[in-house]
């Protein structure tokens, strides 16, 4: 009986002892971001920390050509609108067919519009997100689509803690358990977080499973290790 009852004791310390993992920080939230189109930047409004809201104009590009090609698709669009009211209040006047014609061209300048709009729009780069500029690849003068890297990279205030932990305890971490580490060696107590999420599929190369934590206020980059508290 005794011994029945250690081994009990034995198999629920087993499954409820702790899971070591290893931990880095990152940002809940990233972006790199480029424009869509090639030009020269005329204006940079930020540099690497600065801190941005969501819709903030990042940069832009020189648009005077795309702004003058917008100023004229308006111009027609809004004659045609006019022209083509006034042939309508005089229907009785003009054939079917020439309604038709005046209809169909004021459909194609609609079109020629809003083409010019969305040719002006993608002369700007604004933030998707509030956050922190962490990269700046571009200057004032320089000429984008010709590289491969961002020309900015944004990341979020929030900031997560990326885990990983040996694949044999897949079925032993859930969402919710504890994961309790210390930022530095000083800290006489641990900092716990409840982990967020855990990813679904192993990673073939180390076999580890991943899993994520928020709410933590750490250094973007750092790294470390600490403690899974299965519940």
């Amino acid at each position: 009986m005794q011994k029945i009852v250690t081994l009990i004791i034995g198999l629920c310390t087993v499954v409820f002892a702790d899971i070591y993992a290893t931990y880095e920080v990152k940002a809940l939230k990233e972006a790199s971001l480029n424009v869509v189109t090639q030009g020269i930047v005329s204006t940079i409004n930020v540099d690497v920390g600065s801190h941005v809201t969501k819709s903030q104009l990042l940069l832009a590009l020189n648009d005077k050509e795309e702004k003058a090609a917008l100023e004229m698709a308006k111009s027609d669009y809004h004659f045609l609108v006019a022209q083509y009211q006034r042939y309508e209040n005089s229907a009785e006047v003009f054939d079917k067919n020439t309604l038709e014609k005046l209809r169909s061209e004021l459909e194609k300048a609609k079109s020629a519009l809003l083409l010019s709009e969305e040719k002006v729009a993608k002369m700007k780069l604004t933030a998707p997100f509030s956050g922190v500029i962490a990269e700046k690849n571009i200057e004032v003068g320089d000429m984008t689509g010709t590289g491969a890297k961002a020309l900015l990279k944004l990341v979020s205030h929030e900031k997560k803690l990326l885990l990983a932990f040996d694949s044999r305890f897949a079925y032993d971490v859930h969402v919710g358990d504890p994961f309790c580490f210390k930022k530095d060696a000083k800290e006489s107590q641990p900092l716990c977080v409840n982990i967020t999420k855990i990813y679904p599929v192993i990673h073939q190369e180390s076999k580890k499973l991943y899993a994520e934590a928020n709410g933590v206020d750490v250094i973007i980059g750092t790294f470390g290790d600490g403690m899974i508290q299965p519940k």
